[in-house]
């Protein structure tokens, strides 16, 4: 039905107004008590990694609910683990529109849309009413576009003080900052963590074009601050994998990066080189390319623990998550 009625007319509308329009009905229904009973999931493949107990091996990636508006409701629909942001310290208001295009023919979209997030601020007292949630929550943080020197390491400091009590676990993005400021903010969030008696987990989210070289540096970089784990990947720069764009097209839509089922097996692919490298020491949350059930089998096959997707939440509909969750139970 998703896909034969309803996507049909939601992907007349510019992605942006059709994420606004989901988000205000997401709002409307949270009010509706009877609808959630009947709409929250059973999950059959739960699992506990890390003192972190995850309901499903299914996961939302960061980028959807940005600004923590709707994460508890896009729970109901079978996610074991609901990651929000990228957060920054103050609002940002990302690159200017159009920055997200969808392609449809390559189920895949490319975005630019930059950091738009409402600030800490404002995160914190949407956060308000989460402590009592049965699912794993994280946050993806990051620094103010315009900070420099110090003042990285200071950004991301107050978002891991400010969300410590909040959530379950911290994103970081490798190439988001420069290596140096990487290992100085890892090196201050550990330091931080030790001094607490609960210790929120970090995890590393790799970039899908990363070189393998640098996969190893990144992995002996986890191992000296005992971060907690990995997400690969991200989108990917590269547009070879998109079979109907054209050049034209291409060049019209300008920047941005690929995700979707035109990351082809670029995730998959490290997932299987850090499942060699680290062996159960981590863990490895498969992400990119994620779209169908089988694709969700293939990534925990490859090396994962958990996955999370984005794209195919837009492309398939809510029913996915639990058609990904019944295929992982049955491969068990």
């Amino acid at each position: 039905m998703y896909k034969s009625l309803i996507r049909p007319m939601l992907f007349r509308m510019d992605p942006e107004n059709i994420h606004q329009l989901i988000f205000d009905g997401l709002k409307f229904y949270k009010h509706l008590p009877p609808a959630r009973s009947v709409m929250k999931s059973r999950m059959h493949s739960g699992l506990v990694l890390k003192d972190l107990r995850f309901r499903s091996r299914i996961g939302l990636a960061a980028g959807l609910d940005k600004g923590a508006e709707v994460y508890d409701e896009l729970a109901d629909f079978g996610f074991g683990f609901i990651e929000i942001g990228t957060i920054t310290p103050n609002r940002q208001y990302g690159n200017p529109k159009p920055r997200i295009f969808r392609l449809v023919e390559d189920e895949s979209l490319i975005s630019r849309t930059g950091f738009n997030n409402p600030g800490i601020r404002v995160i914190l007292e949407r956060l308000a009413d989460s402590l009592h949630r049965k699912y794993v929550l994280g946050a993806n943080i990051n620094r103010d576009p315009t900070s420099t020197g110090k003042g990285i390491v200071d950004d991301f400091l107050l978002l891991f003080e400010k969300l410590y009590d909040e959530v379950d676990y911290f994103t970081i993005n490798w190439g988001s900052i420069d290596p140096k400021d990487f290992e100085a903010v890892i090196e201050a969030l550990t330091i931080y963590r030790q001094d607490k008696s609960m210790c929120r987990k970090i995890f590393i989210k790799l970039p899908a074009d990363i070189p393998m070289e640098v996969v190893d540096k990144v992995v002996v970089l986890a191992r000296k601050y005992q971060t907690d784990g990995f997400i690969a990947t991200g989108p990917t720069m590269d547009r070879g994998g998109l079979k109907f764009l054209t050049t034209i097209e291409s060049d019209s839509i300008g920047a941005g990066g690929v995700s979707g089922k035109g990351i082809g097996d670029k995730s998959r692919k490290v997932v299987q080189y850090l499942a060699a490298q680290v062996k159960g020491e981590f863990i490895i949350i498969g992400a990119g390319g994620i779209m169908t059930p089988r694709d969700a089998v293939a990534m925990i096959a490859s090396g994962a623990d958990l996955i999370q997707i984005y794209s195919a939440f837009i492309y398939e509909g809510p029913g996915i998550v639990k058609a990904m969750d019944r295929a992982l139970s049955r491969d068990k």
